[in-house]
């Protein structure tokens, strides 16, 4: 169990997704909160723990698959 980081370049700009390999959410962050998942610019340099459990529930996936889309510029 731990925190995965996945580097990938949209752009010419660095990102960095984190998330946890336990089906957990990752706190900290800017705003600070707890995330099923979270992508950020590398330059920030912004740091994630392990929190609670996610539980089971598609809108959960729904909302990360739209934030992705919209990072990464393939949301239409």
């Amino acid at each position: 169990m731990a925190i995965v980081q996945e580097h990938f370049t949209v752009e010419g700009i660095d990102f960095i997704r984190t998330h946890s390999d336990a089906g957990r959410y990752v706190v900290g962050g800017e705003p600070y909160g707890e995330y099923t998942e979270a992508c950020d610019p590398a330059e920030f340099g912004r740091t994630y723990t392990e929190g609670d459990v996610i539980p089971p529930d598609e809108s959960d996936l729904a909302d990360k698959a739209e934030a992705y889309d919209i990072l990464t510029g393939g949301a239409e």
